[in-house]
């Protein structure tokens, strides 16, 4: 679901017991399938912040990290200021190379920055230990 409301089905479903793509600078998985996403060192922060918790229109919370970069996600959509969580960017969204699933929302206006769902990405200090 977008933070305009946009319905979108997503089904997360069981996380993979490996990695889809194995990458050892890649600190953040998509639940899904594993695939590599994100780097730690790629995390941002605004207003003093890297975690935020929004909800949209419909009343969806999000817990979202930000991230510099995603290089494990892909766009999708038609970027749009409607309902954004950023004053000043516009957002589309973010989804995983591998399996499709929405990883959050990539947001460009002054720069260009990623914001992921919390629940589906997996820090790699969860899943090897």
């Amino acid at each position: 679901m977008g933070p305009s409301g946009t319905a979108q089905v997503v089904e997360l479903g069981v996380p993979a017991e490996k990695p889809a793509e194995t990458d050892a600078s890649l600190d953040w998985y998509c639940i899904r399938c594993l695939r590599g996403v994100a780097r730690d060192r790629d995390r941002i922060f605004r207003e003093g912040k890297s975690e935020f918790v929004f909800r949209n229109p419909e009343g969806h919370k999000f817990h979202i990290l930000l991230f510099a970069d995603c290089p494990g996600g892909r766009t999708a959509g038609i970027p749009t200021t409607l309902h954004t969580w950023f004053p000043g960017y516009a957002w589309c969204y973010c989804l995983c190379r591998g399996c499709g699933l929405q990883l959050g929302w990539w947001y460009e206006g002054e720069g260009r920055f990623a914001g992921l769902i919390r629940s589906r990405i997996v820090n790699a200090a969860q899943w090897r230990n």
